[in-house]
């Protein structure tokens, strides 16, 4: 006994306009390169403001006149 052929489902449609078969093998062909492309590298160990080992030895203003504005800027 032979199994029924099963017919996949196409990936994608047009919905609108008419391209031509080159407009649809440049599609397709962008596509297929994007989708095997390697995926981008996380940047698990990227150091963030928040967890910077420079903020523990900032320097803080010397007391003084202007020392309050000095305490607000970034350095």
């Amino acid at each position: 006994m032979t199994e029924p052929q099963v017919i996949p489902q196409p990936h994608m449609s047009v919905t609108r306009g008419a391209p031509t078969d080159e407009e649809l093998a440049a599609v397709l062909a962008i596509m297929t390169v994007l989708a095997n492309a390697a995926p981008e590298e996380e940047h698990a160990n990227d150091i963030h403001a928040w967890n910077s080992k420079e903020r523990m030895f900032r320097h803080f203003p010397i007391p003084g006149p202007g020392a309050w504005r000095a305490s607000g800027m970034a350095q």
